[in-house]
């Protein structure tokens, strides 16, 4: 999590970077479906996970994605928060939470 908000808060500048119309959604949706599955590999190698504890990390990865989008908006400058970004965060981690409940938890 303080990778992510780390690399939210720069304004990235001078680093040349091939991009195409909605590049950015997709590296949104990878950074929050790993964000929700490493918070949730930490529940799986104690065995303590269940389906609670997986809503639970989804739960504050997309408090934190909302976050993260409100703090780019109002407080660092050169950045802007945008609800499609929020989407994709929330669309990455809606998935990677299915994928991890249909290899960990269905029966």
């Amino acid at each position: 999590m303080v990778g992510v908000l780390f690399l939210s808060t720069r304004v990235l500048t001078g680093i040349p970077i091939p991009m195409f119309k909605g590049s950015d959604k997709i590296v949104h949706f990878i950074f929050y479906a790993i964000l929700v599955a490493l918070l949730s590999f930490g529940y799986i190698k104690s065995d303590r996970f269940n389906l609670s504890k997986l809503l639970f990390s989804a739960y504050w990865s997309i408090l934190f994605g909302g976050l993260i989008e409100l703090i780019q908006h109002y407080i660092v400058e050169g950045r802007s928060g945008e609800w499609e970004d929020f989407l994709a965060n929330t669309i990455g981690i809606l998935f990677s939470s299915y994928l991890l409940y249909r290899r960990y938890l269905k029966k």
